[in-house]
C-alpha cells in the first residue's frame, strides 16, 4: 500500500488503496504538503476513521447484527474515554471557541468530574496512564465507570460535540440491547468489531513526532493536562504525517512522499 500523490501547490490530491475485512478500499482525499501540526490532520483522520467504522458496521449488519446505539443513549459516556494529544489539544480549541456561558459551564462540569475522581482515589491514577499497564487498564475502566461522572459534552444523555467526538467514542458501538450498555459486562454487551483503529494509530503523531510513545490521556483531564508547545512551522509535512498514519493502521512501511 503506496499512497499516490498528484497535484502541486499547498494541497495534493491524495490516493490510498486497501484492503479493509477483506473488502477493497479506495481512499481519495486532499494532503497538506506544508509543515502542518497533527491537530490540523484530525477532521481527515475523522473523516477516514468514519470509513472504515462505517465498514465494521456493515459488516455486523451482514451477520445479523444491528446498531442499537442512539441518541438520548449516554450510558457510555460515562466511561474513561482515552484519547491521544492531538485530540487534547481538539478539544481545547473547541472549549476555547464554546460562546459564554456555555464556556464556563462546560469548563465547570470538568472540574466537578475531577473533584469527584479525586475524593474517589482515581485522580491521580489518571494522570499518570502511561504506568498503568494493560491488565490494570480494565479493572481502572471498571472503577471509572462505577463514579457515574458524566462525560463534560453530555447533554440529555446525547453527545453535544458529536461531529467533533473522539475517535474511540466514535469506534465504540454495540450490537447488544442498549440497556444492557447501563451495566457493562463482556457478556452483556457486545462491541461491533472494528477491523482498525484510528483512535490508536494516531498516538504515534503525538507532538508531531511518527515516533513517539502511543500512551493514552484521559479525556476528562484534556483541560489541565499539560500543554505541548507546539510550532506548526516546525511541524513535518503533512503528507509525511499521513504516510506514518497509514504505516500504523497497516503494519507496513510506507515510503514518505516526494513533495
Amino acid at each position: 500500500m503506496n499512497p499516490e500523490y498528484t497535484g502541486a501547490g499547498n494541497m495534493r490530491a491524495a490516493t490510498v488503496n486497501l484492503t479493509i475485512a477483506g473488502r477493497k478500499v479506495r481512499l481519495q482525499f486532499n494532503a497538506p504538503t506544508g509543515p502542518t501540526a497533527p491537530v490540523d490532520l484530525l477532521p481527515l483522520f475523522q473523516s477516514l476513521a468514519d470509513t472504515f467504522i462505517g465498514i465494521a458496521v456493515e459488516n455486523a449488519q451482514a451477520e445479523g447484527g444491528a446498531i442499537s446505539c442512539r441518541k438520548g443513549c449516554g450510558a457510555c459516556c460515562r466511561q474513561l474515554v482515552p484519547i491521544s494529544e492531538i485530540e487534547v489539544e481538539a478539544i481545547r480549541r473547541l472549549v476555547g471557541t464554546l460562546p459564554e456561558p456555555r464556556r464556563q459551564e462546560v469548563i465547570d462540569r470538568f472540574t466537578r468530574a475531577r473533584e469527584r475522581l479525586s475524593e474517589a482515589g482515581l485522580l491521580e491514577v489518571l494522570r499518570a496512564p502511561e504506568q498503568v499497564t494493560r491488565e490494570e487498564v480494565r479493572s481502572l475502566g471498571d472503577e471509572y465507570f462505577r463514579q457515574g461522572i458524566p462525560c463534560p459534552f453530555l447533554d440529555g444523555e446525547s453527545c453535544s460535540i458529536h461531529a467533533d467526538r473522539p475517535l474511540v467514542c466514535r469506534e465504540y458501538l454495540v450490537t447488544s440491547p442498549a440497556a444492557n450498555c447501563a451495566q457493562p459486562t463482556a457478556e452483556t454487551v457486545q462491541c461491533v468489531a472494528m477491523p482498525v483503529k484510528m483512535s490508536r494509530a494516531i498516538r504515534h503523531l503525538d507532538d508531531g513526532n511518527p515516533d513517539a510513545s502511543a500512551t493514552w490521556i484521559p479525556m476528562i483531564l484534556a483541560l489541565e493536562w499539560p500543554q505541548t508547545d507546539r510550532n506548526g512551522a516546525t511541524a513535518p509535512p503533512g503528507t509525511v504525517s499521513i504516510a506514518k498514519l497509514f504505516e500504523q493502521l497497516t503494519g507496513k512501511e510506507v515510503p514518505e512522499p516526494d513533495v
